[in-house]
Parts: C-alpha cells; sequence; structure tokens
C-alpha cells in the first residue's frame, strides 16, 4: 500500500460554525481509528482545533475522498478512545527552589528516545515563542520526559503558570547529540545553578554504566541549590558550592575541581554544565592537567533543526550549529568570548517581553 495515503475524517463538534460536518485530513498516524480526538488545523488561519475521528480509509492522493473540505495533516492525535493519557500533559508539577521547576510531561515518542545530553523544542500555546529545553530525565515505561527550567523570561513564566493535568501546544524532540559516556572509567561532572538540571542525567547514566563519578555543583546560596541528593545517589565524591557560603563550602566551582586536579585525581574528561562564564573557568582550569572538557552551550535557538543558524557558535574556528552539532563540544575549541556577547544581544527584548508576561499574569481574572 505504498502508493495509498490514509486520510480521516473529522468532525468539530465543539465549534457550532462547522458542527455536523466532517472534513477529510491526510493522516501520519496508521492506527487512528473513528472515535479518537485529533488535532487538525481549521480555517484559513490554520489554527488547530480538537476534533473527533468519524471514518477512515486508504486511497490514493488523486482519489482522496469526497467531499473534499481540506485535506491537510493531522498534527496530532490528542487522546485515544481507550482514554489514553493526553499528549504533552503536565503530569507533574514541583517547585525545586523559588525560580526553578520541574514538570514531567507525557511525551512517549520522545521519551522511548532520548539520551542524557540532548533537548526538546516546546510551545506553550498555539501562539507561543519555540524554547530549547535540555531533557533533565526520561521514563520510557511511563512515556514522560522531565524537564527543569528557571523561570526567567516571558516563555517561562507562560509555562510556570501551567498547573498539572493541562497540555501544551508542542514538544519536539529528541534533538541534538547525546552526551558520550561509552568506554568512561572516571569523570568529572561539574554543574551551575540550573545547569545542574541537565548535567544530572550525564551523571546518572554514567554511574549506571560503572563509571566512578565525582560531581561538583554549585548555586549562588542555599535557598536554590537544586538536586543534590540525586547527585549524591549516583556520585562516589559529591562537593556542594554557594558563593556566599550559606550552604556547603563556600566558594566557586572550580575550587574543588583544582583541588582534586592538583592531588593527582586521573579524570578522563570533565564534564561541564552551566552559565557560559562558569564553563569558561572549568577549561582554564582543567587546561594545566590537560583532562578534555566537554561544555553543554545552550545559546539562542528556533527551529532546533540547522536551519535558522540563531545558535551557530565559533568552535575550533570554524562555525558550528548548537542544535545538531551538539549541544556538547571540546571546550577547548569554543569562542567563549564570542558565545557570552551573542547571548547579551536580546537582553533588552527579553527583558519587554518578560514585563508583558508579568503585567498580564498579574491582572485579576474576572
Amino acid at each position: 500500500m505504498n502508493d495509498l495515503i490514509y486520510f480521516a475524517a473529522v468532525e468539530f463538534t465543539d465549534d457550532p460554525n462547522v458542527a455536523g460536518h466532517r472534513y477529510w485530513y491526510a493522516c501520519p498516524y496508521e492506527d487512528v481509528e473513528p472515535g479518537d480526538e485529533v488535532l487538525a488545523p481549521l480555517g484559513r488561519h490554520n489554527r488547530l482545533q480538537k476534533g473527533t475521528v468519524r471514518e477512515t480509509r486508504f486511497s490514493r492522493d488523486y482519489e482522496a475522498p469526497f467531499p473534499i473540505y481540506i485535506i491537510k495533516y493531522i498534527k496530532d492525535v490528542v487522546k485515544k478512545r481507550q482514554g489514553a493519557a493526553i499528549m504533552y500533559k503536565i503530569i507533574e508539577k514541583k517547585s525545586l527552589n523559588p525560580t526553578v521547576t520541574m514538570m514531567d510531561i507525557y511525551a512517549p515518542l520522545v521519551a522511548n528516545k532520548a539520551e542524557p545530553g540532548q533537548f526538546v523544542i516546546l510551545r506553550v500555546d498555539e501562539d507561543g515563542e519555540r524554547i530549547p529545553l535540555t531533557v533533565a530525565g526520561y521514563n520510557r515505561k511511563a512515556g514522560t520526559v522531565k524537564i527543569i527550567f528557571q523561570v526567567v523570561g516571558a516563555t517561562t513564566i507562560k509555562l510556570n503558570n501551567k498547573k498539572e493535568g493541562e497540555c501544551l501546544a508542542d514538544f519536539c524532540g529528541p534533538l541534538g547529540c547525546a552526551t558520550e559516556t561509552e568506554g568512561l572509567k572516571k569523570v568529572c561532572i561539574v554543574g551551575g545553578g540550573v545547569g545542574c538540571a541537565i548535567a544530572l542525567p550525564v551523571a546518572q547514566k554514567l554511574h549506571e554504566l560503572g563509571c566512578e563519578v565525582h560531581s561538583v555543583i554549585g548555586f549562588r546560596s542555599k535557598e536554590l541549590v537544586i538536586l543534590e541528593k540525586e547527585f549524591a545517589d549516583c556520585s562516589e565524591r559529591l562537593s556542594v558550592m554557594t558563593d556566599d557560603g550559606s550552604y556547603g563550602q563556600k566558594g566557586v566551582v572550580t575550587q574543588p575541581l583544582k583541588e582534586a586536579l592538583e592531588s593527582g585525581e586521573k579524570f578522563d574528561r570533565i564534564i561541564a554544565i552551566g552559565p557560559l562564564v562558569m564553563m569558561k573557568f572549568v577549561v582554564a582550569a582543567a587546561k594545566p592537567f590537560g583532562v578534555p572538557v566537554t561544555v553543554s552551550m545552550n545559546p539562542i535557538m528556533i527551529d532546533g533543526t540547522g536551519m535558522c543558524g540563531g545558535c551557530r557558535l565559533t568552535v575550533g574556528g570554524k562555525t558550528k550549529f548548537a542544535c545538531v552539532d551538539g549541544p556538547d563540544f571540546d571546550g577547548y575549541e569554543v569562542d567563549f568570548d564570542e558565545a557570552m556577547e551573542r547571548s547579551r544581544m536580546y537582553c533588552d527584548f527579553e527583558a519587554r517581553a518578560r514585563e508583558e508576561a508579568c503585567n498580564l499574569f498579574k491582572k485579576e481574572v474576572k
């Protein structure tokens, strides 16, 4: 049936303007059955609406079912008749500290393929901005993907206002290249702030593979510390640093790293994930000892497939795209100064967008 196309007739019962009419769509999901709920574009603005499948059939494109109102692709299956979970549903939401939130998202196709180091691109709603978030964990059996994000901009404010049981508009992934973990016997993981959420699944994977993991995690203060227990469970040695000394040791993450290297510790690799300036100094601290350093880059990104070029970096004197060539790179080859300069380009725009989002959620609901 290679020359046939799977079609589904959808009825939009919630829309009084089109109630009673069936619209035909080419459907990429050949297991869709009558009674399933789907998302499909309706109208000249192509806004997605939830409809119910009433009929399905195979046909050649030039023998498409009639009457033809719309022949476009169904975007997604929202819910099966048997009551399966809604796609991109927020299964769990938890605050890790005053500015960082964890969510488990029902996305079985992504969960089935995700690996540590990869990321997703999501939209909170149909008119929303696309933002990249690194996979912070996954449960293949449950079909869920964990994301951890800092509430700093307009979109993360909107995302944080979503509640358990609500759904996201899009959740695309896994994207990017997984972190290389095979063959490593002893690794130092260095995480800074919310970057620890990205570093944790890497540390856990290495631990599962039998690697000796030493972890250093750093935060500004005690109230911002996250995932300490999780790191302790997968690390032979853990150092917790705070800038103000309110918890763990006072200082920056390079301090225990330097002490370990100077004492003769031999690491196969150092994996640093956090603010750009932190990763830059981790690389500088490791250089005299010749230890390979992998850094995870998270620049401005739009499509996540290498088409927009917004995430370009200079690595080894060549232009690389973080979305398809990374996000992991050899820390010694990354031009951190250029990356930091580019990261500041949209600061004013982001500040305005954040203010607008804050004002929106401050309004009273009548």
